[in-house]
Order: C-alpha cells, then sequence, then structure tokens
C-alpha cells in the first residue's frame, strides 16, 4: 500500500475511535423523508394574471396565486401535519409548455411555517379531439421557516397535472428535509 492509502486508513480509523463514527455524523444531521397528495379537490387558484407576450401566438406570461389545504394529512417526522400551503409564482409558457417558478408558504397546525423556493417546467400535450393534458414537474428547496422550522433545509420534488383555465392543480410530493445544528 501506498504511503498516502496508510495515512487515510489511519486517519479514519482515529476518527471512528475518537467518537467521530456514523453516529455522531446522523445526530448532527438526520433526514426525514416524507411523500403525500394534494387532490384536486383541495386546491384552488385564488389569482391568476395573463399577458400575451406578442411575438407568437399562444406566448404568454403569468402570475398566480394557489392554495391548497390538507384535511387528511399525515404527521410529519416532528407530529405535525400541514394545514395549508400558499404558491405564488410566474409562468412563461407557449400554449402551456415552457417555465414555471415562484414560493412556498407551508402552515403547520401547530402555526409554524415552512417556506420554499420552487421552478421546474410545465409540458402541455393536445389529443386528436383538441382536449389537452398539463403536467408540472419540478423541485423545491427549503430555505427556512419559523419557530421549529427556523433552521430547516430540504429538496422536494413536485409532479403535478394541472388546467389553469379549469382550476385544476392535483399534485404528488416527496421530500427530504433536516435542520441546520
Amino acid at each position: 500500500m501506498s504511503s498516502r492509502t496508510i495515512t487515510l486508513a489511519s486517519l479514519v480509523t482515529a476518527l471512528l475511535l475518537a467518537g467521530g463514527g456514523e453516529d455522531s455524523v446522523a445526530l448532527a444531521q438526520e433526514r426525514c423523508k416524507i411523500k403525500w397528495e394534494a387532490p384536486a379537490a383541495n386546491a384552488k387558484y385564488t389569482e391568476q394574471h395573463w399577458l400575451d407576450v406578442g411575438d407568437m401566438p399562444g406566448h404568454q406570461i403569468g402570475m398566480f396565486e394557489l392554495r391548497r389545504t390538507f384535511p387528511n394529512d399525515q404527521p410529519n417526522c416532528e407530529g405535525l401535519k400541514r394545514v395549508e400551503q400558499i404558491s405564488r409564482g410566474w409562468r412563461d409558457y407557449q400554449d402551456r409548455n415552457g417555465r414555471a417558478w415562484g414560493y412556498n408558504v407551508t402552515t403547520l397546525d401547530n402555526g409554524d411555517k415552512i417556506f420554499g423556493e420552487w421552478s421546474g417546467t410545465s409540458h402541455t400535450v393536445t389529443a386528436a379531439d383538441g382536449s389537452r393534458k398539463s403536467t408540472y414537474v419540478g423541485t423545491v428547496t427549503w430555505t427556512g421557516g419559523t419557530g421549529r422550522y427556523l433552521g430547516v433545509r430540504g429538496i422536494q420534488r413536485d409532479n403535478t397535472v394541472f388546467d389553469p383555465e379549469k382550476n385544476l392543480n392535483e399534485s404528488r410530493f416527496e421530500a427530504e428535509y433536516w435542520f441546520e445544528k
């Protein structure tokens, strides 16, 4: 073995013997993994504003607010449930295809809030009969919060079927989060 390999092995052994093993790493930053859904019945676009860009037909920019409620939410790793989430964002679409980005504020049943910044892409497929199916796929970076969630950080993945004209928004989420020390 090279002297570099021996030095590295010695360093790892010393750290493990000194109590710097896996347990201390886990204590420093335990991660919680959760999954949940938000059915269309519990989501509503409360504001939508669209402007035609004017460079080609169907190219629009817009901003919106979406409110979701969670009447049957499962407790998270701290035993709390989501009550409401407000998403505010922007869209740059060509026939409902393009990018979307914005911010979330999620309120838990004890009043604490979790903040997130999201971005992703929307895709719309038009069927032979003219009907359209739109999906959004994106990520949310959890940037902090209030109360217990002041130092929360995380990554959330979103998959949504939506139709803003019909006030439809149905989502599946999965997230992994932790608390910075």
